[in-house]
């Protein structure tokens, strides 16, 4: 078997990975060898991934039975090391929206990827990065340089290839390569670019596709610093990857005459940008997906 694991970086590369699951899921056939999927000892089919967001853009995956489970099993470790009284404090929980009963009026549902994502992840391949500790005081990373920072701050609290990675590379026969979805520029694409510099510097032959995804822009002031920040992860992804696929999304304007769009008009400014995101992201995952057909012969 010839396996391949899959990095994803940030919420956009994470909205074009969970309707790259879907997609897979729905033809599942087309992977019989496992190649991108692992198999639990229940026989249950997971993601051969490894997930990166902030964390408050899990949304209801964060409430799913096997991540609740690594929680409590977190909180009773604490527990063990304190023998005073403990409190435990939870934010709302967020319902996970019923896109696929509900059509495409659904869609106005959608606050995060997870909404309309039908995979199940592994809770040691699921991680909420946050820039808290490492200088920023919102948690935020907002360029290339400060996620390289926040990371280079991780691994050296801690082995950042120990857990979730180091599971699924042992796990694998013979692997084949990895493939990783980033975002093309803020803060995810420097964490992304820095983790695989650490995979390259213990898995130097193993091949690297990486899709660099970013989103559509409107602000000139944004989009120049965007584009800066692209620059400066492509160079410096060169030396990591063995191809760099840029998969950028264009203007809702730009599509109608071209492809059907449906018309946006929610009430909430949040629920219109998520949405756009969700139409989007759904075109860029086909181009990824025949471009990678290969993985599957």
């Amino acid at each position: 078997m010839r396996e391949v694991i899959t990095l994803q970086f940030g919420e956009y590369a994470n909205y074009v990975g969970a309707h790259y699951w879907n997609l897979l899921h729905a033809c599942e056939d087309q992977d019989p060898e496992r190649v991108l999927f692992r198999e639990e000892s229940s026989r249950r089919i997971q993601p051969r991934a490894l997930v990166f967001d902030s964390s408050g853009n899990f949304g209801a995956l964060e409430q799913s039975e096997d991540l609740q489970s690594a929680g409590n099993d977190s909180i009773d470790k604490e527990r063990a090391l304190w023998s005073g009284p403990t409190e435990v404090h939870r934010q709302p929980l967020h319902t996970k929206s019923d896109l696929y009963q509900a059509g495409e009026s659904g869609s106005d549902r959608v606050r995060f990827w997870s909404d309309f994502g039908q995979a199940r992840f592994a809770p040691q391949t699921v991680s909420a990065v946050s820039g808290v500790e490492f200088g920023n005081s919102l948690g935020e990373m907002n360029t290339f340089q400060e996620g390289m920072q926040v990371f280079a701050g991780n691994d050296r609290r801690e082995d950042a290839l120990e857990g979730g990675f180091r599971v699924l590379a042992e796990e694998c026969d013979h692997l084949q390569g990895l493939q990783v979805l980033a975002d093309a520029f803020g803060g995810f694409a420097g964490y992304g670019s820095a983790f695989m510099a650490r995979i390259r510097d213990e898995y130097p032959k193993a091949p690297v596709l990486l899709y660099s995804i970013g989103g559509t822009q409107h602000s000139s002031r944004l989009q120049s610093t965007q584009l800066m920040d692209t620059a400066v992860a492509t160079a410096t992804n060169i030396e990591f990857v063995s191809m760099n696929v840029p998969l950028f999304a264009p203007s809702l304007a730009k599509l109608r005459g071209h492809v059907k769009v449906a018309v946006c008009r929610p009430h909430n400014r949040m629920h219109r940008k998520m949405r756009r995101r969700w139409h989007l992201s759904s075109l860029l995952v086909f181009a990824k997906y025949c471009a990678d057909i290969c993985l599957l012969l």
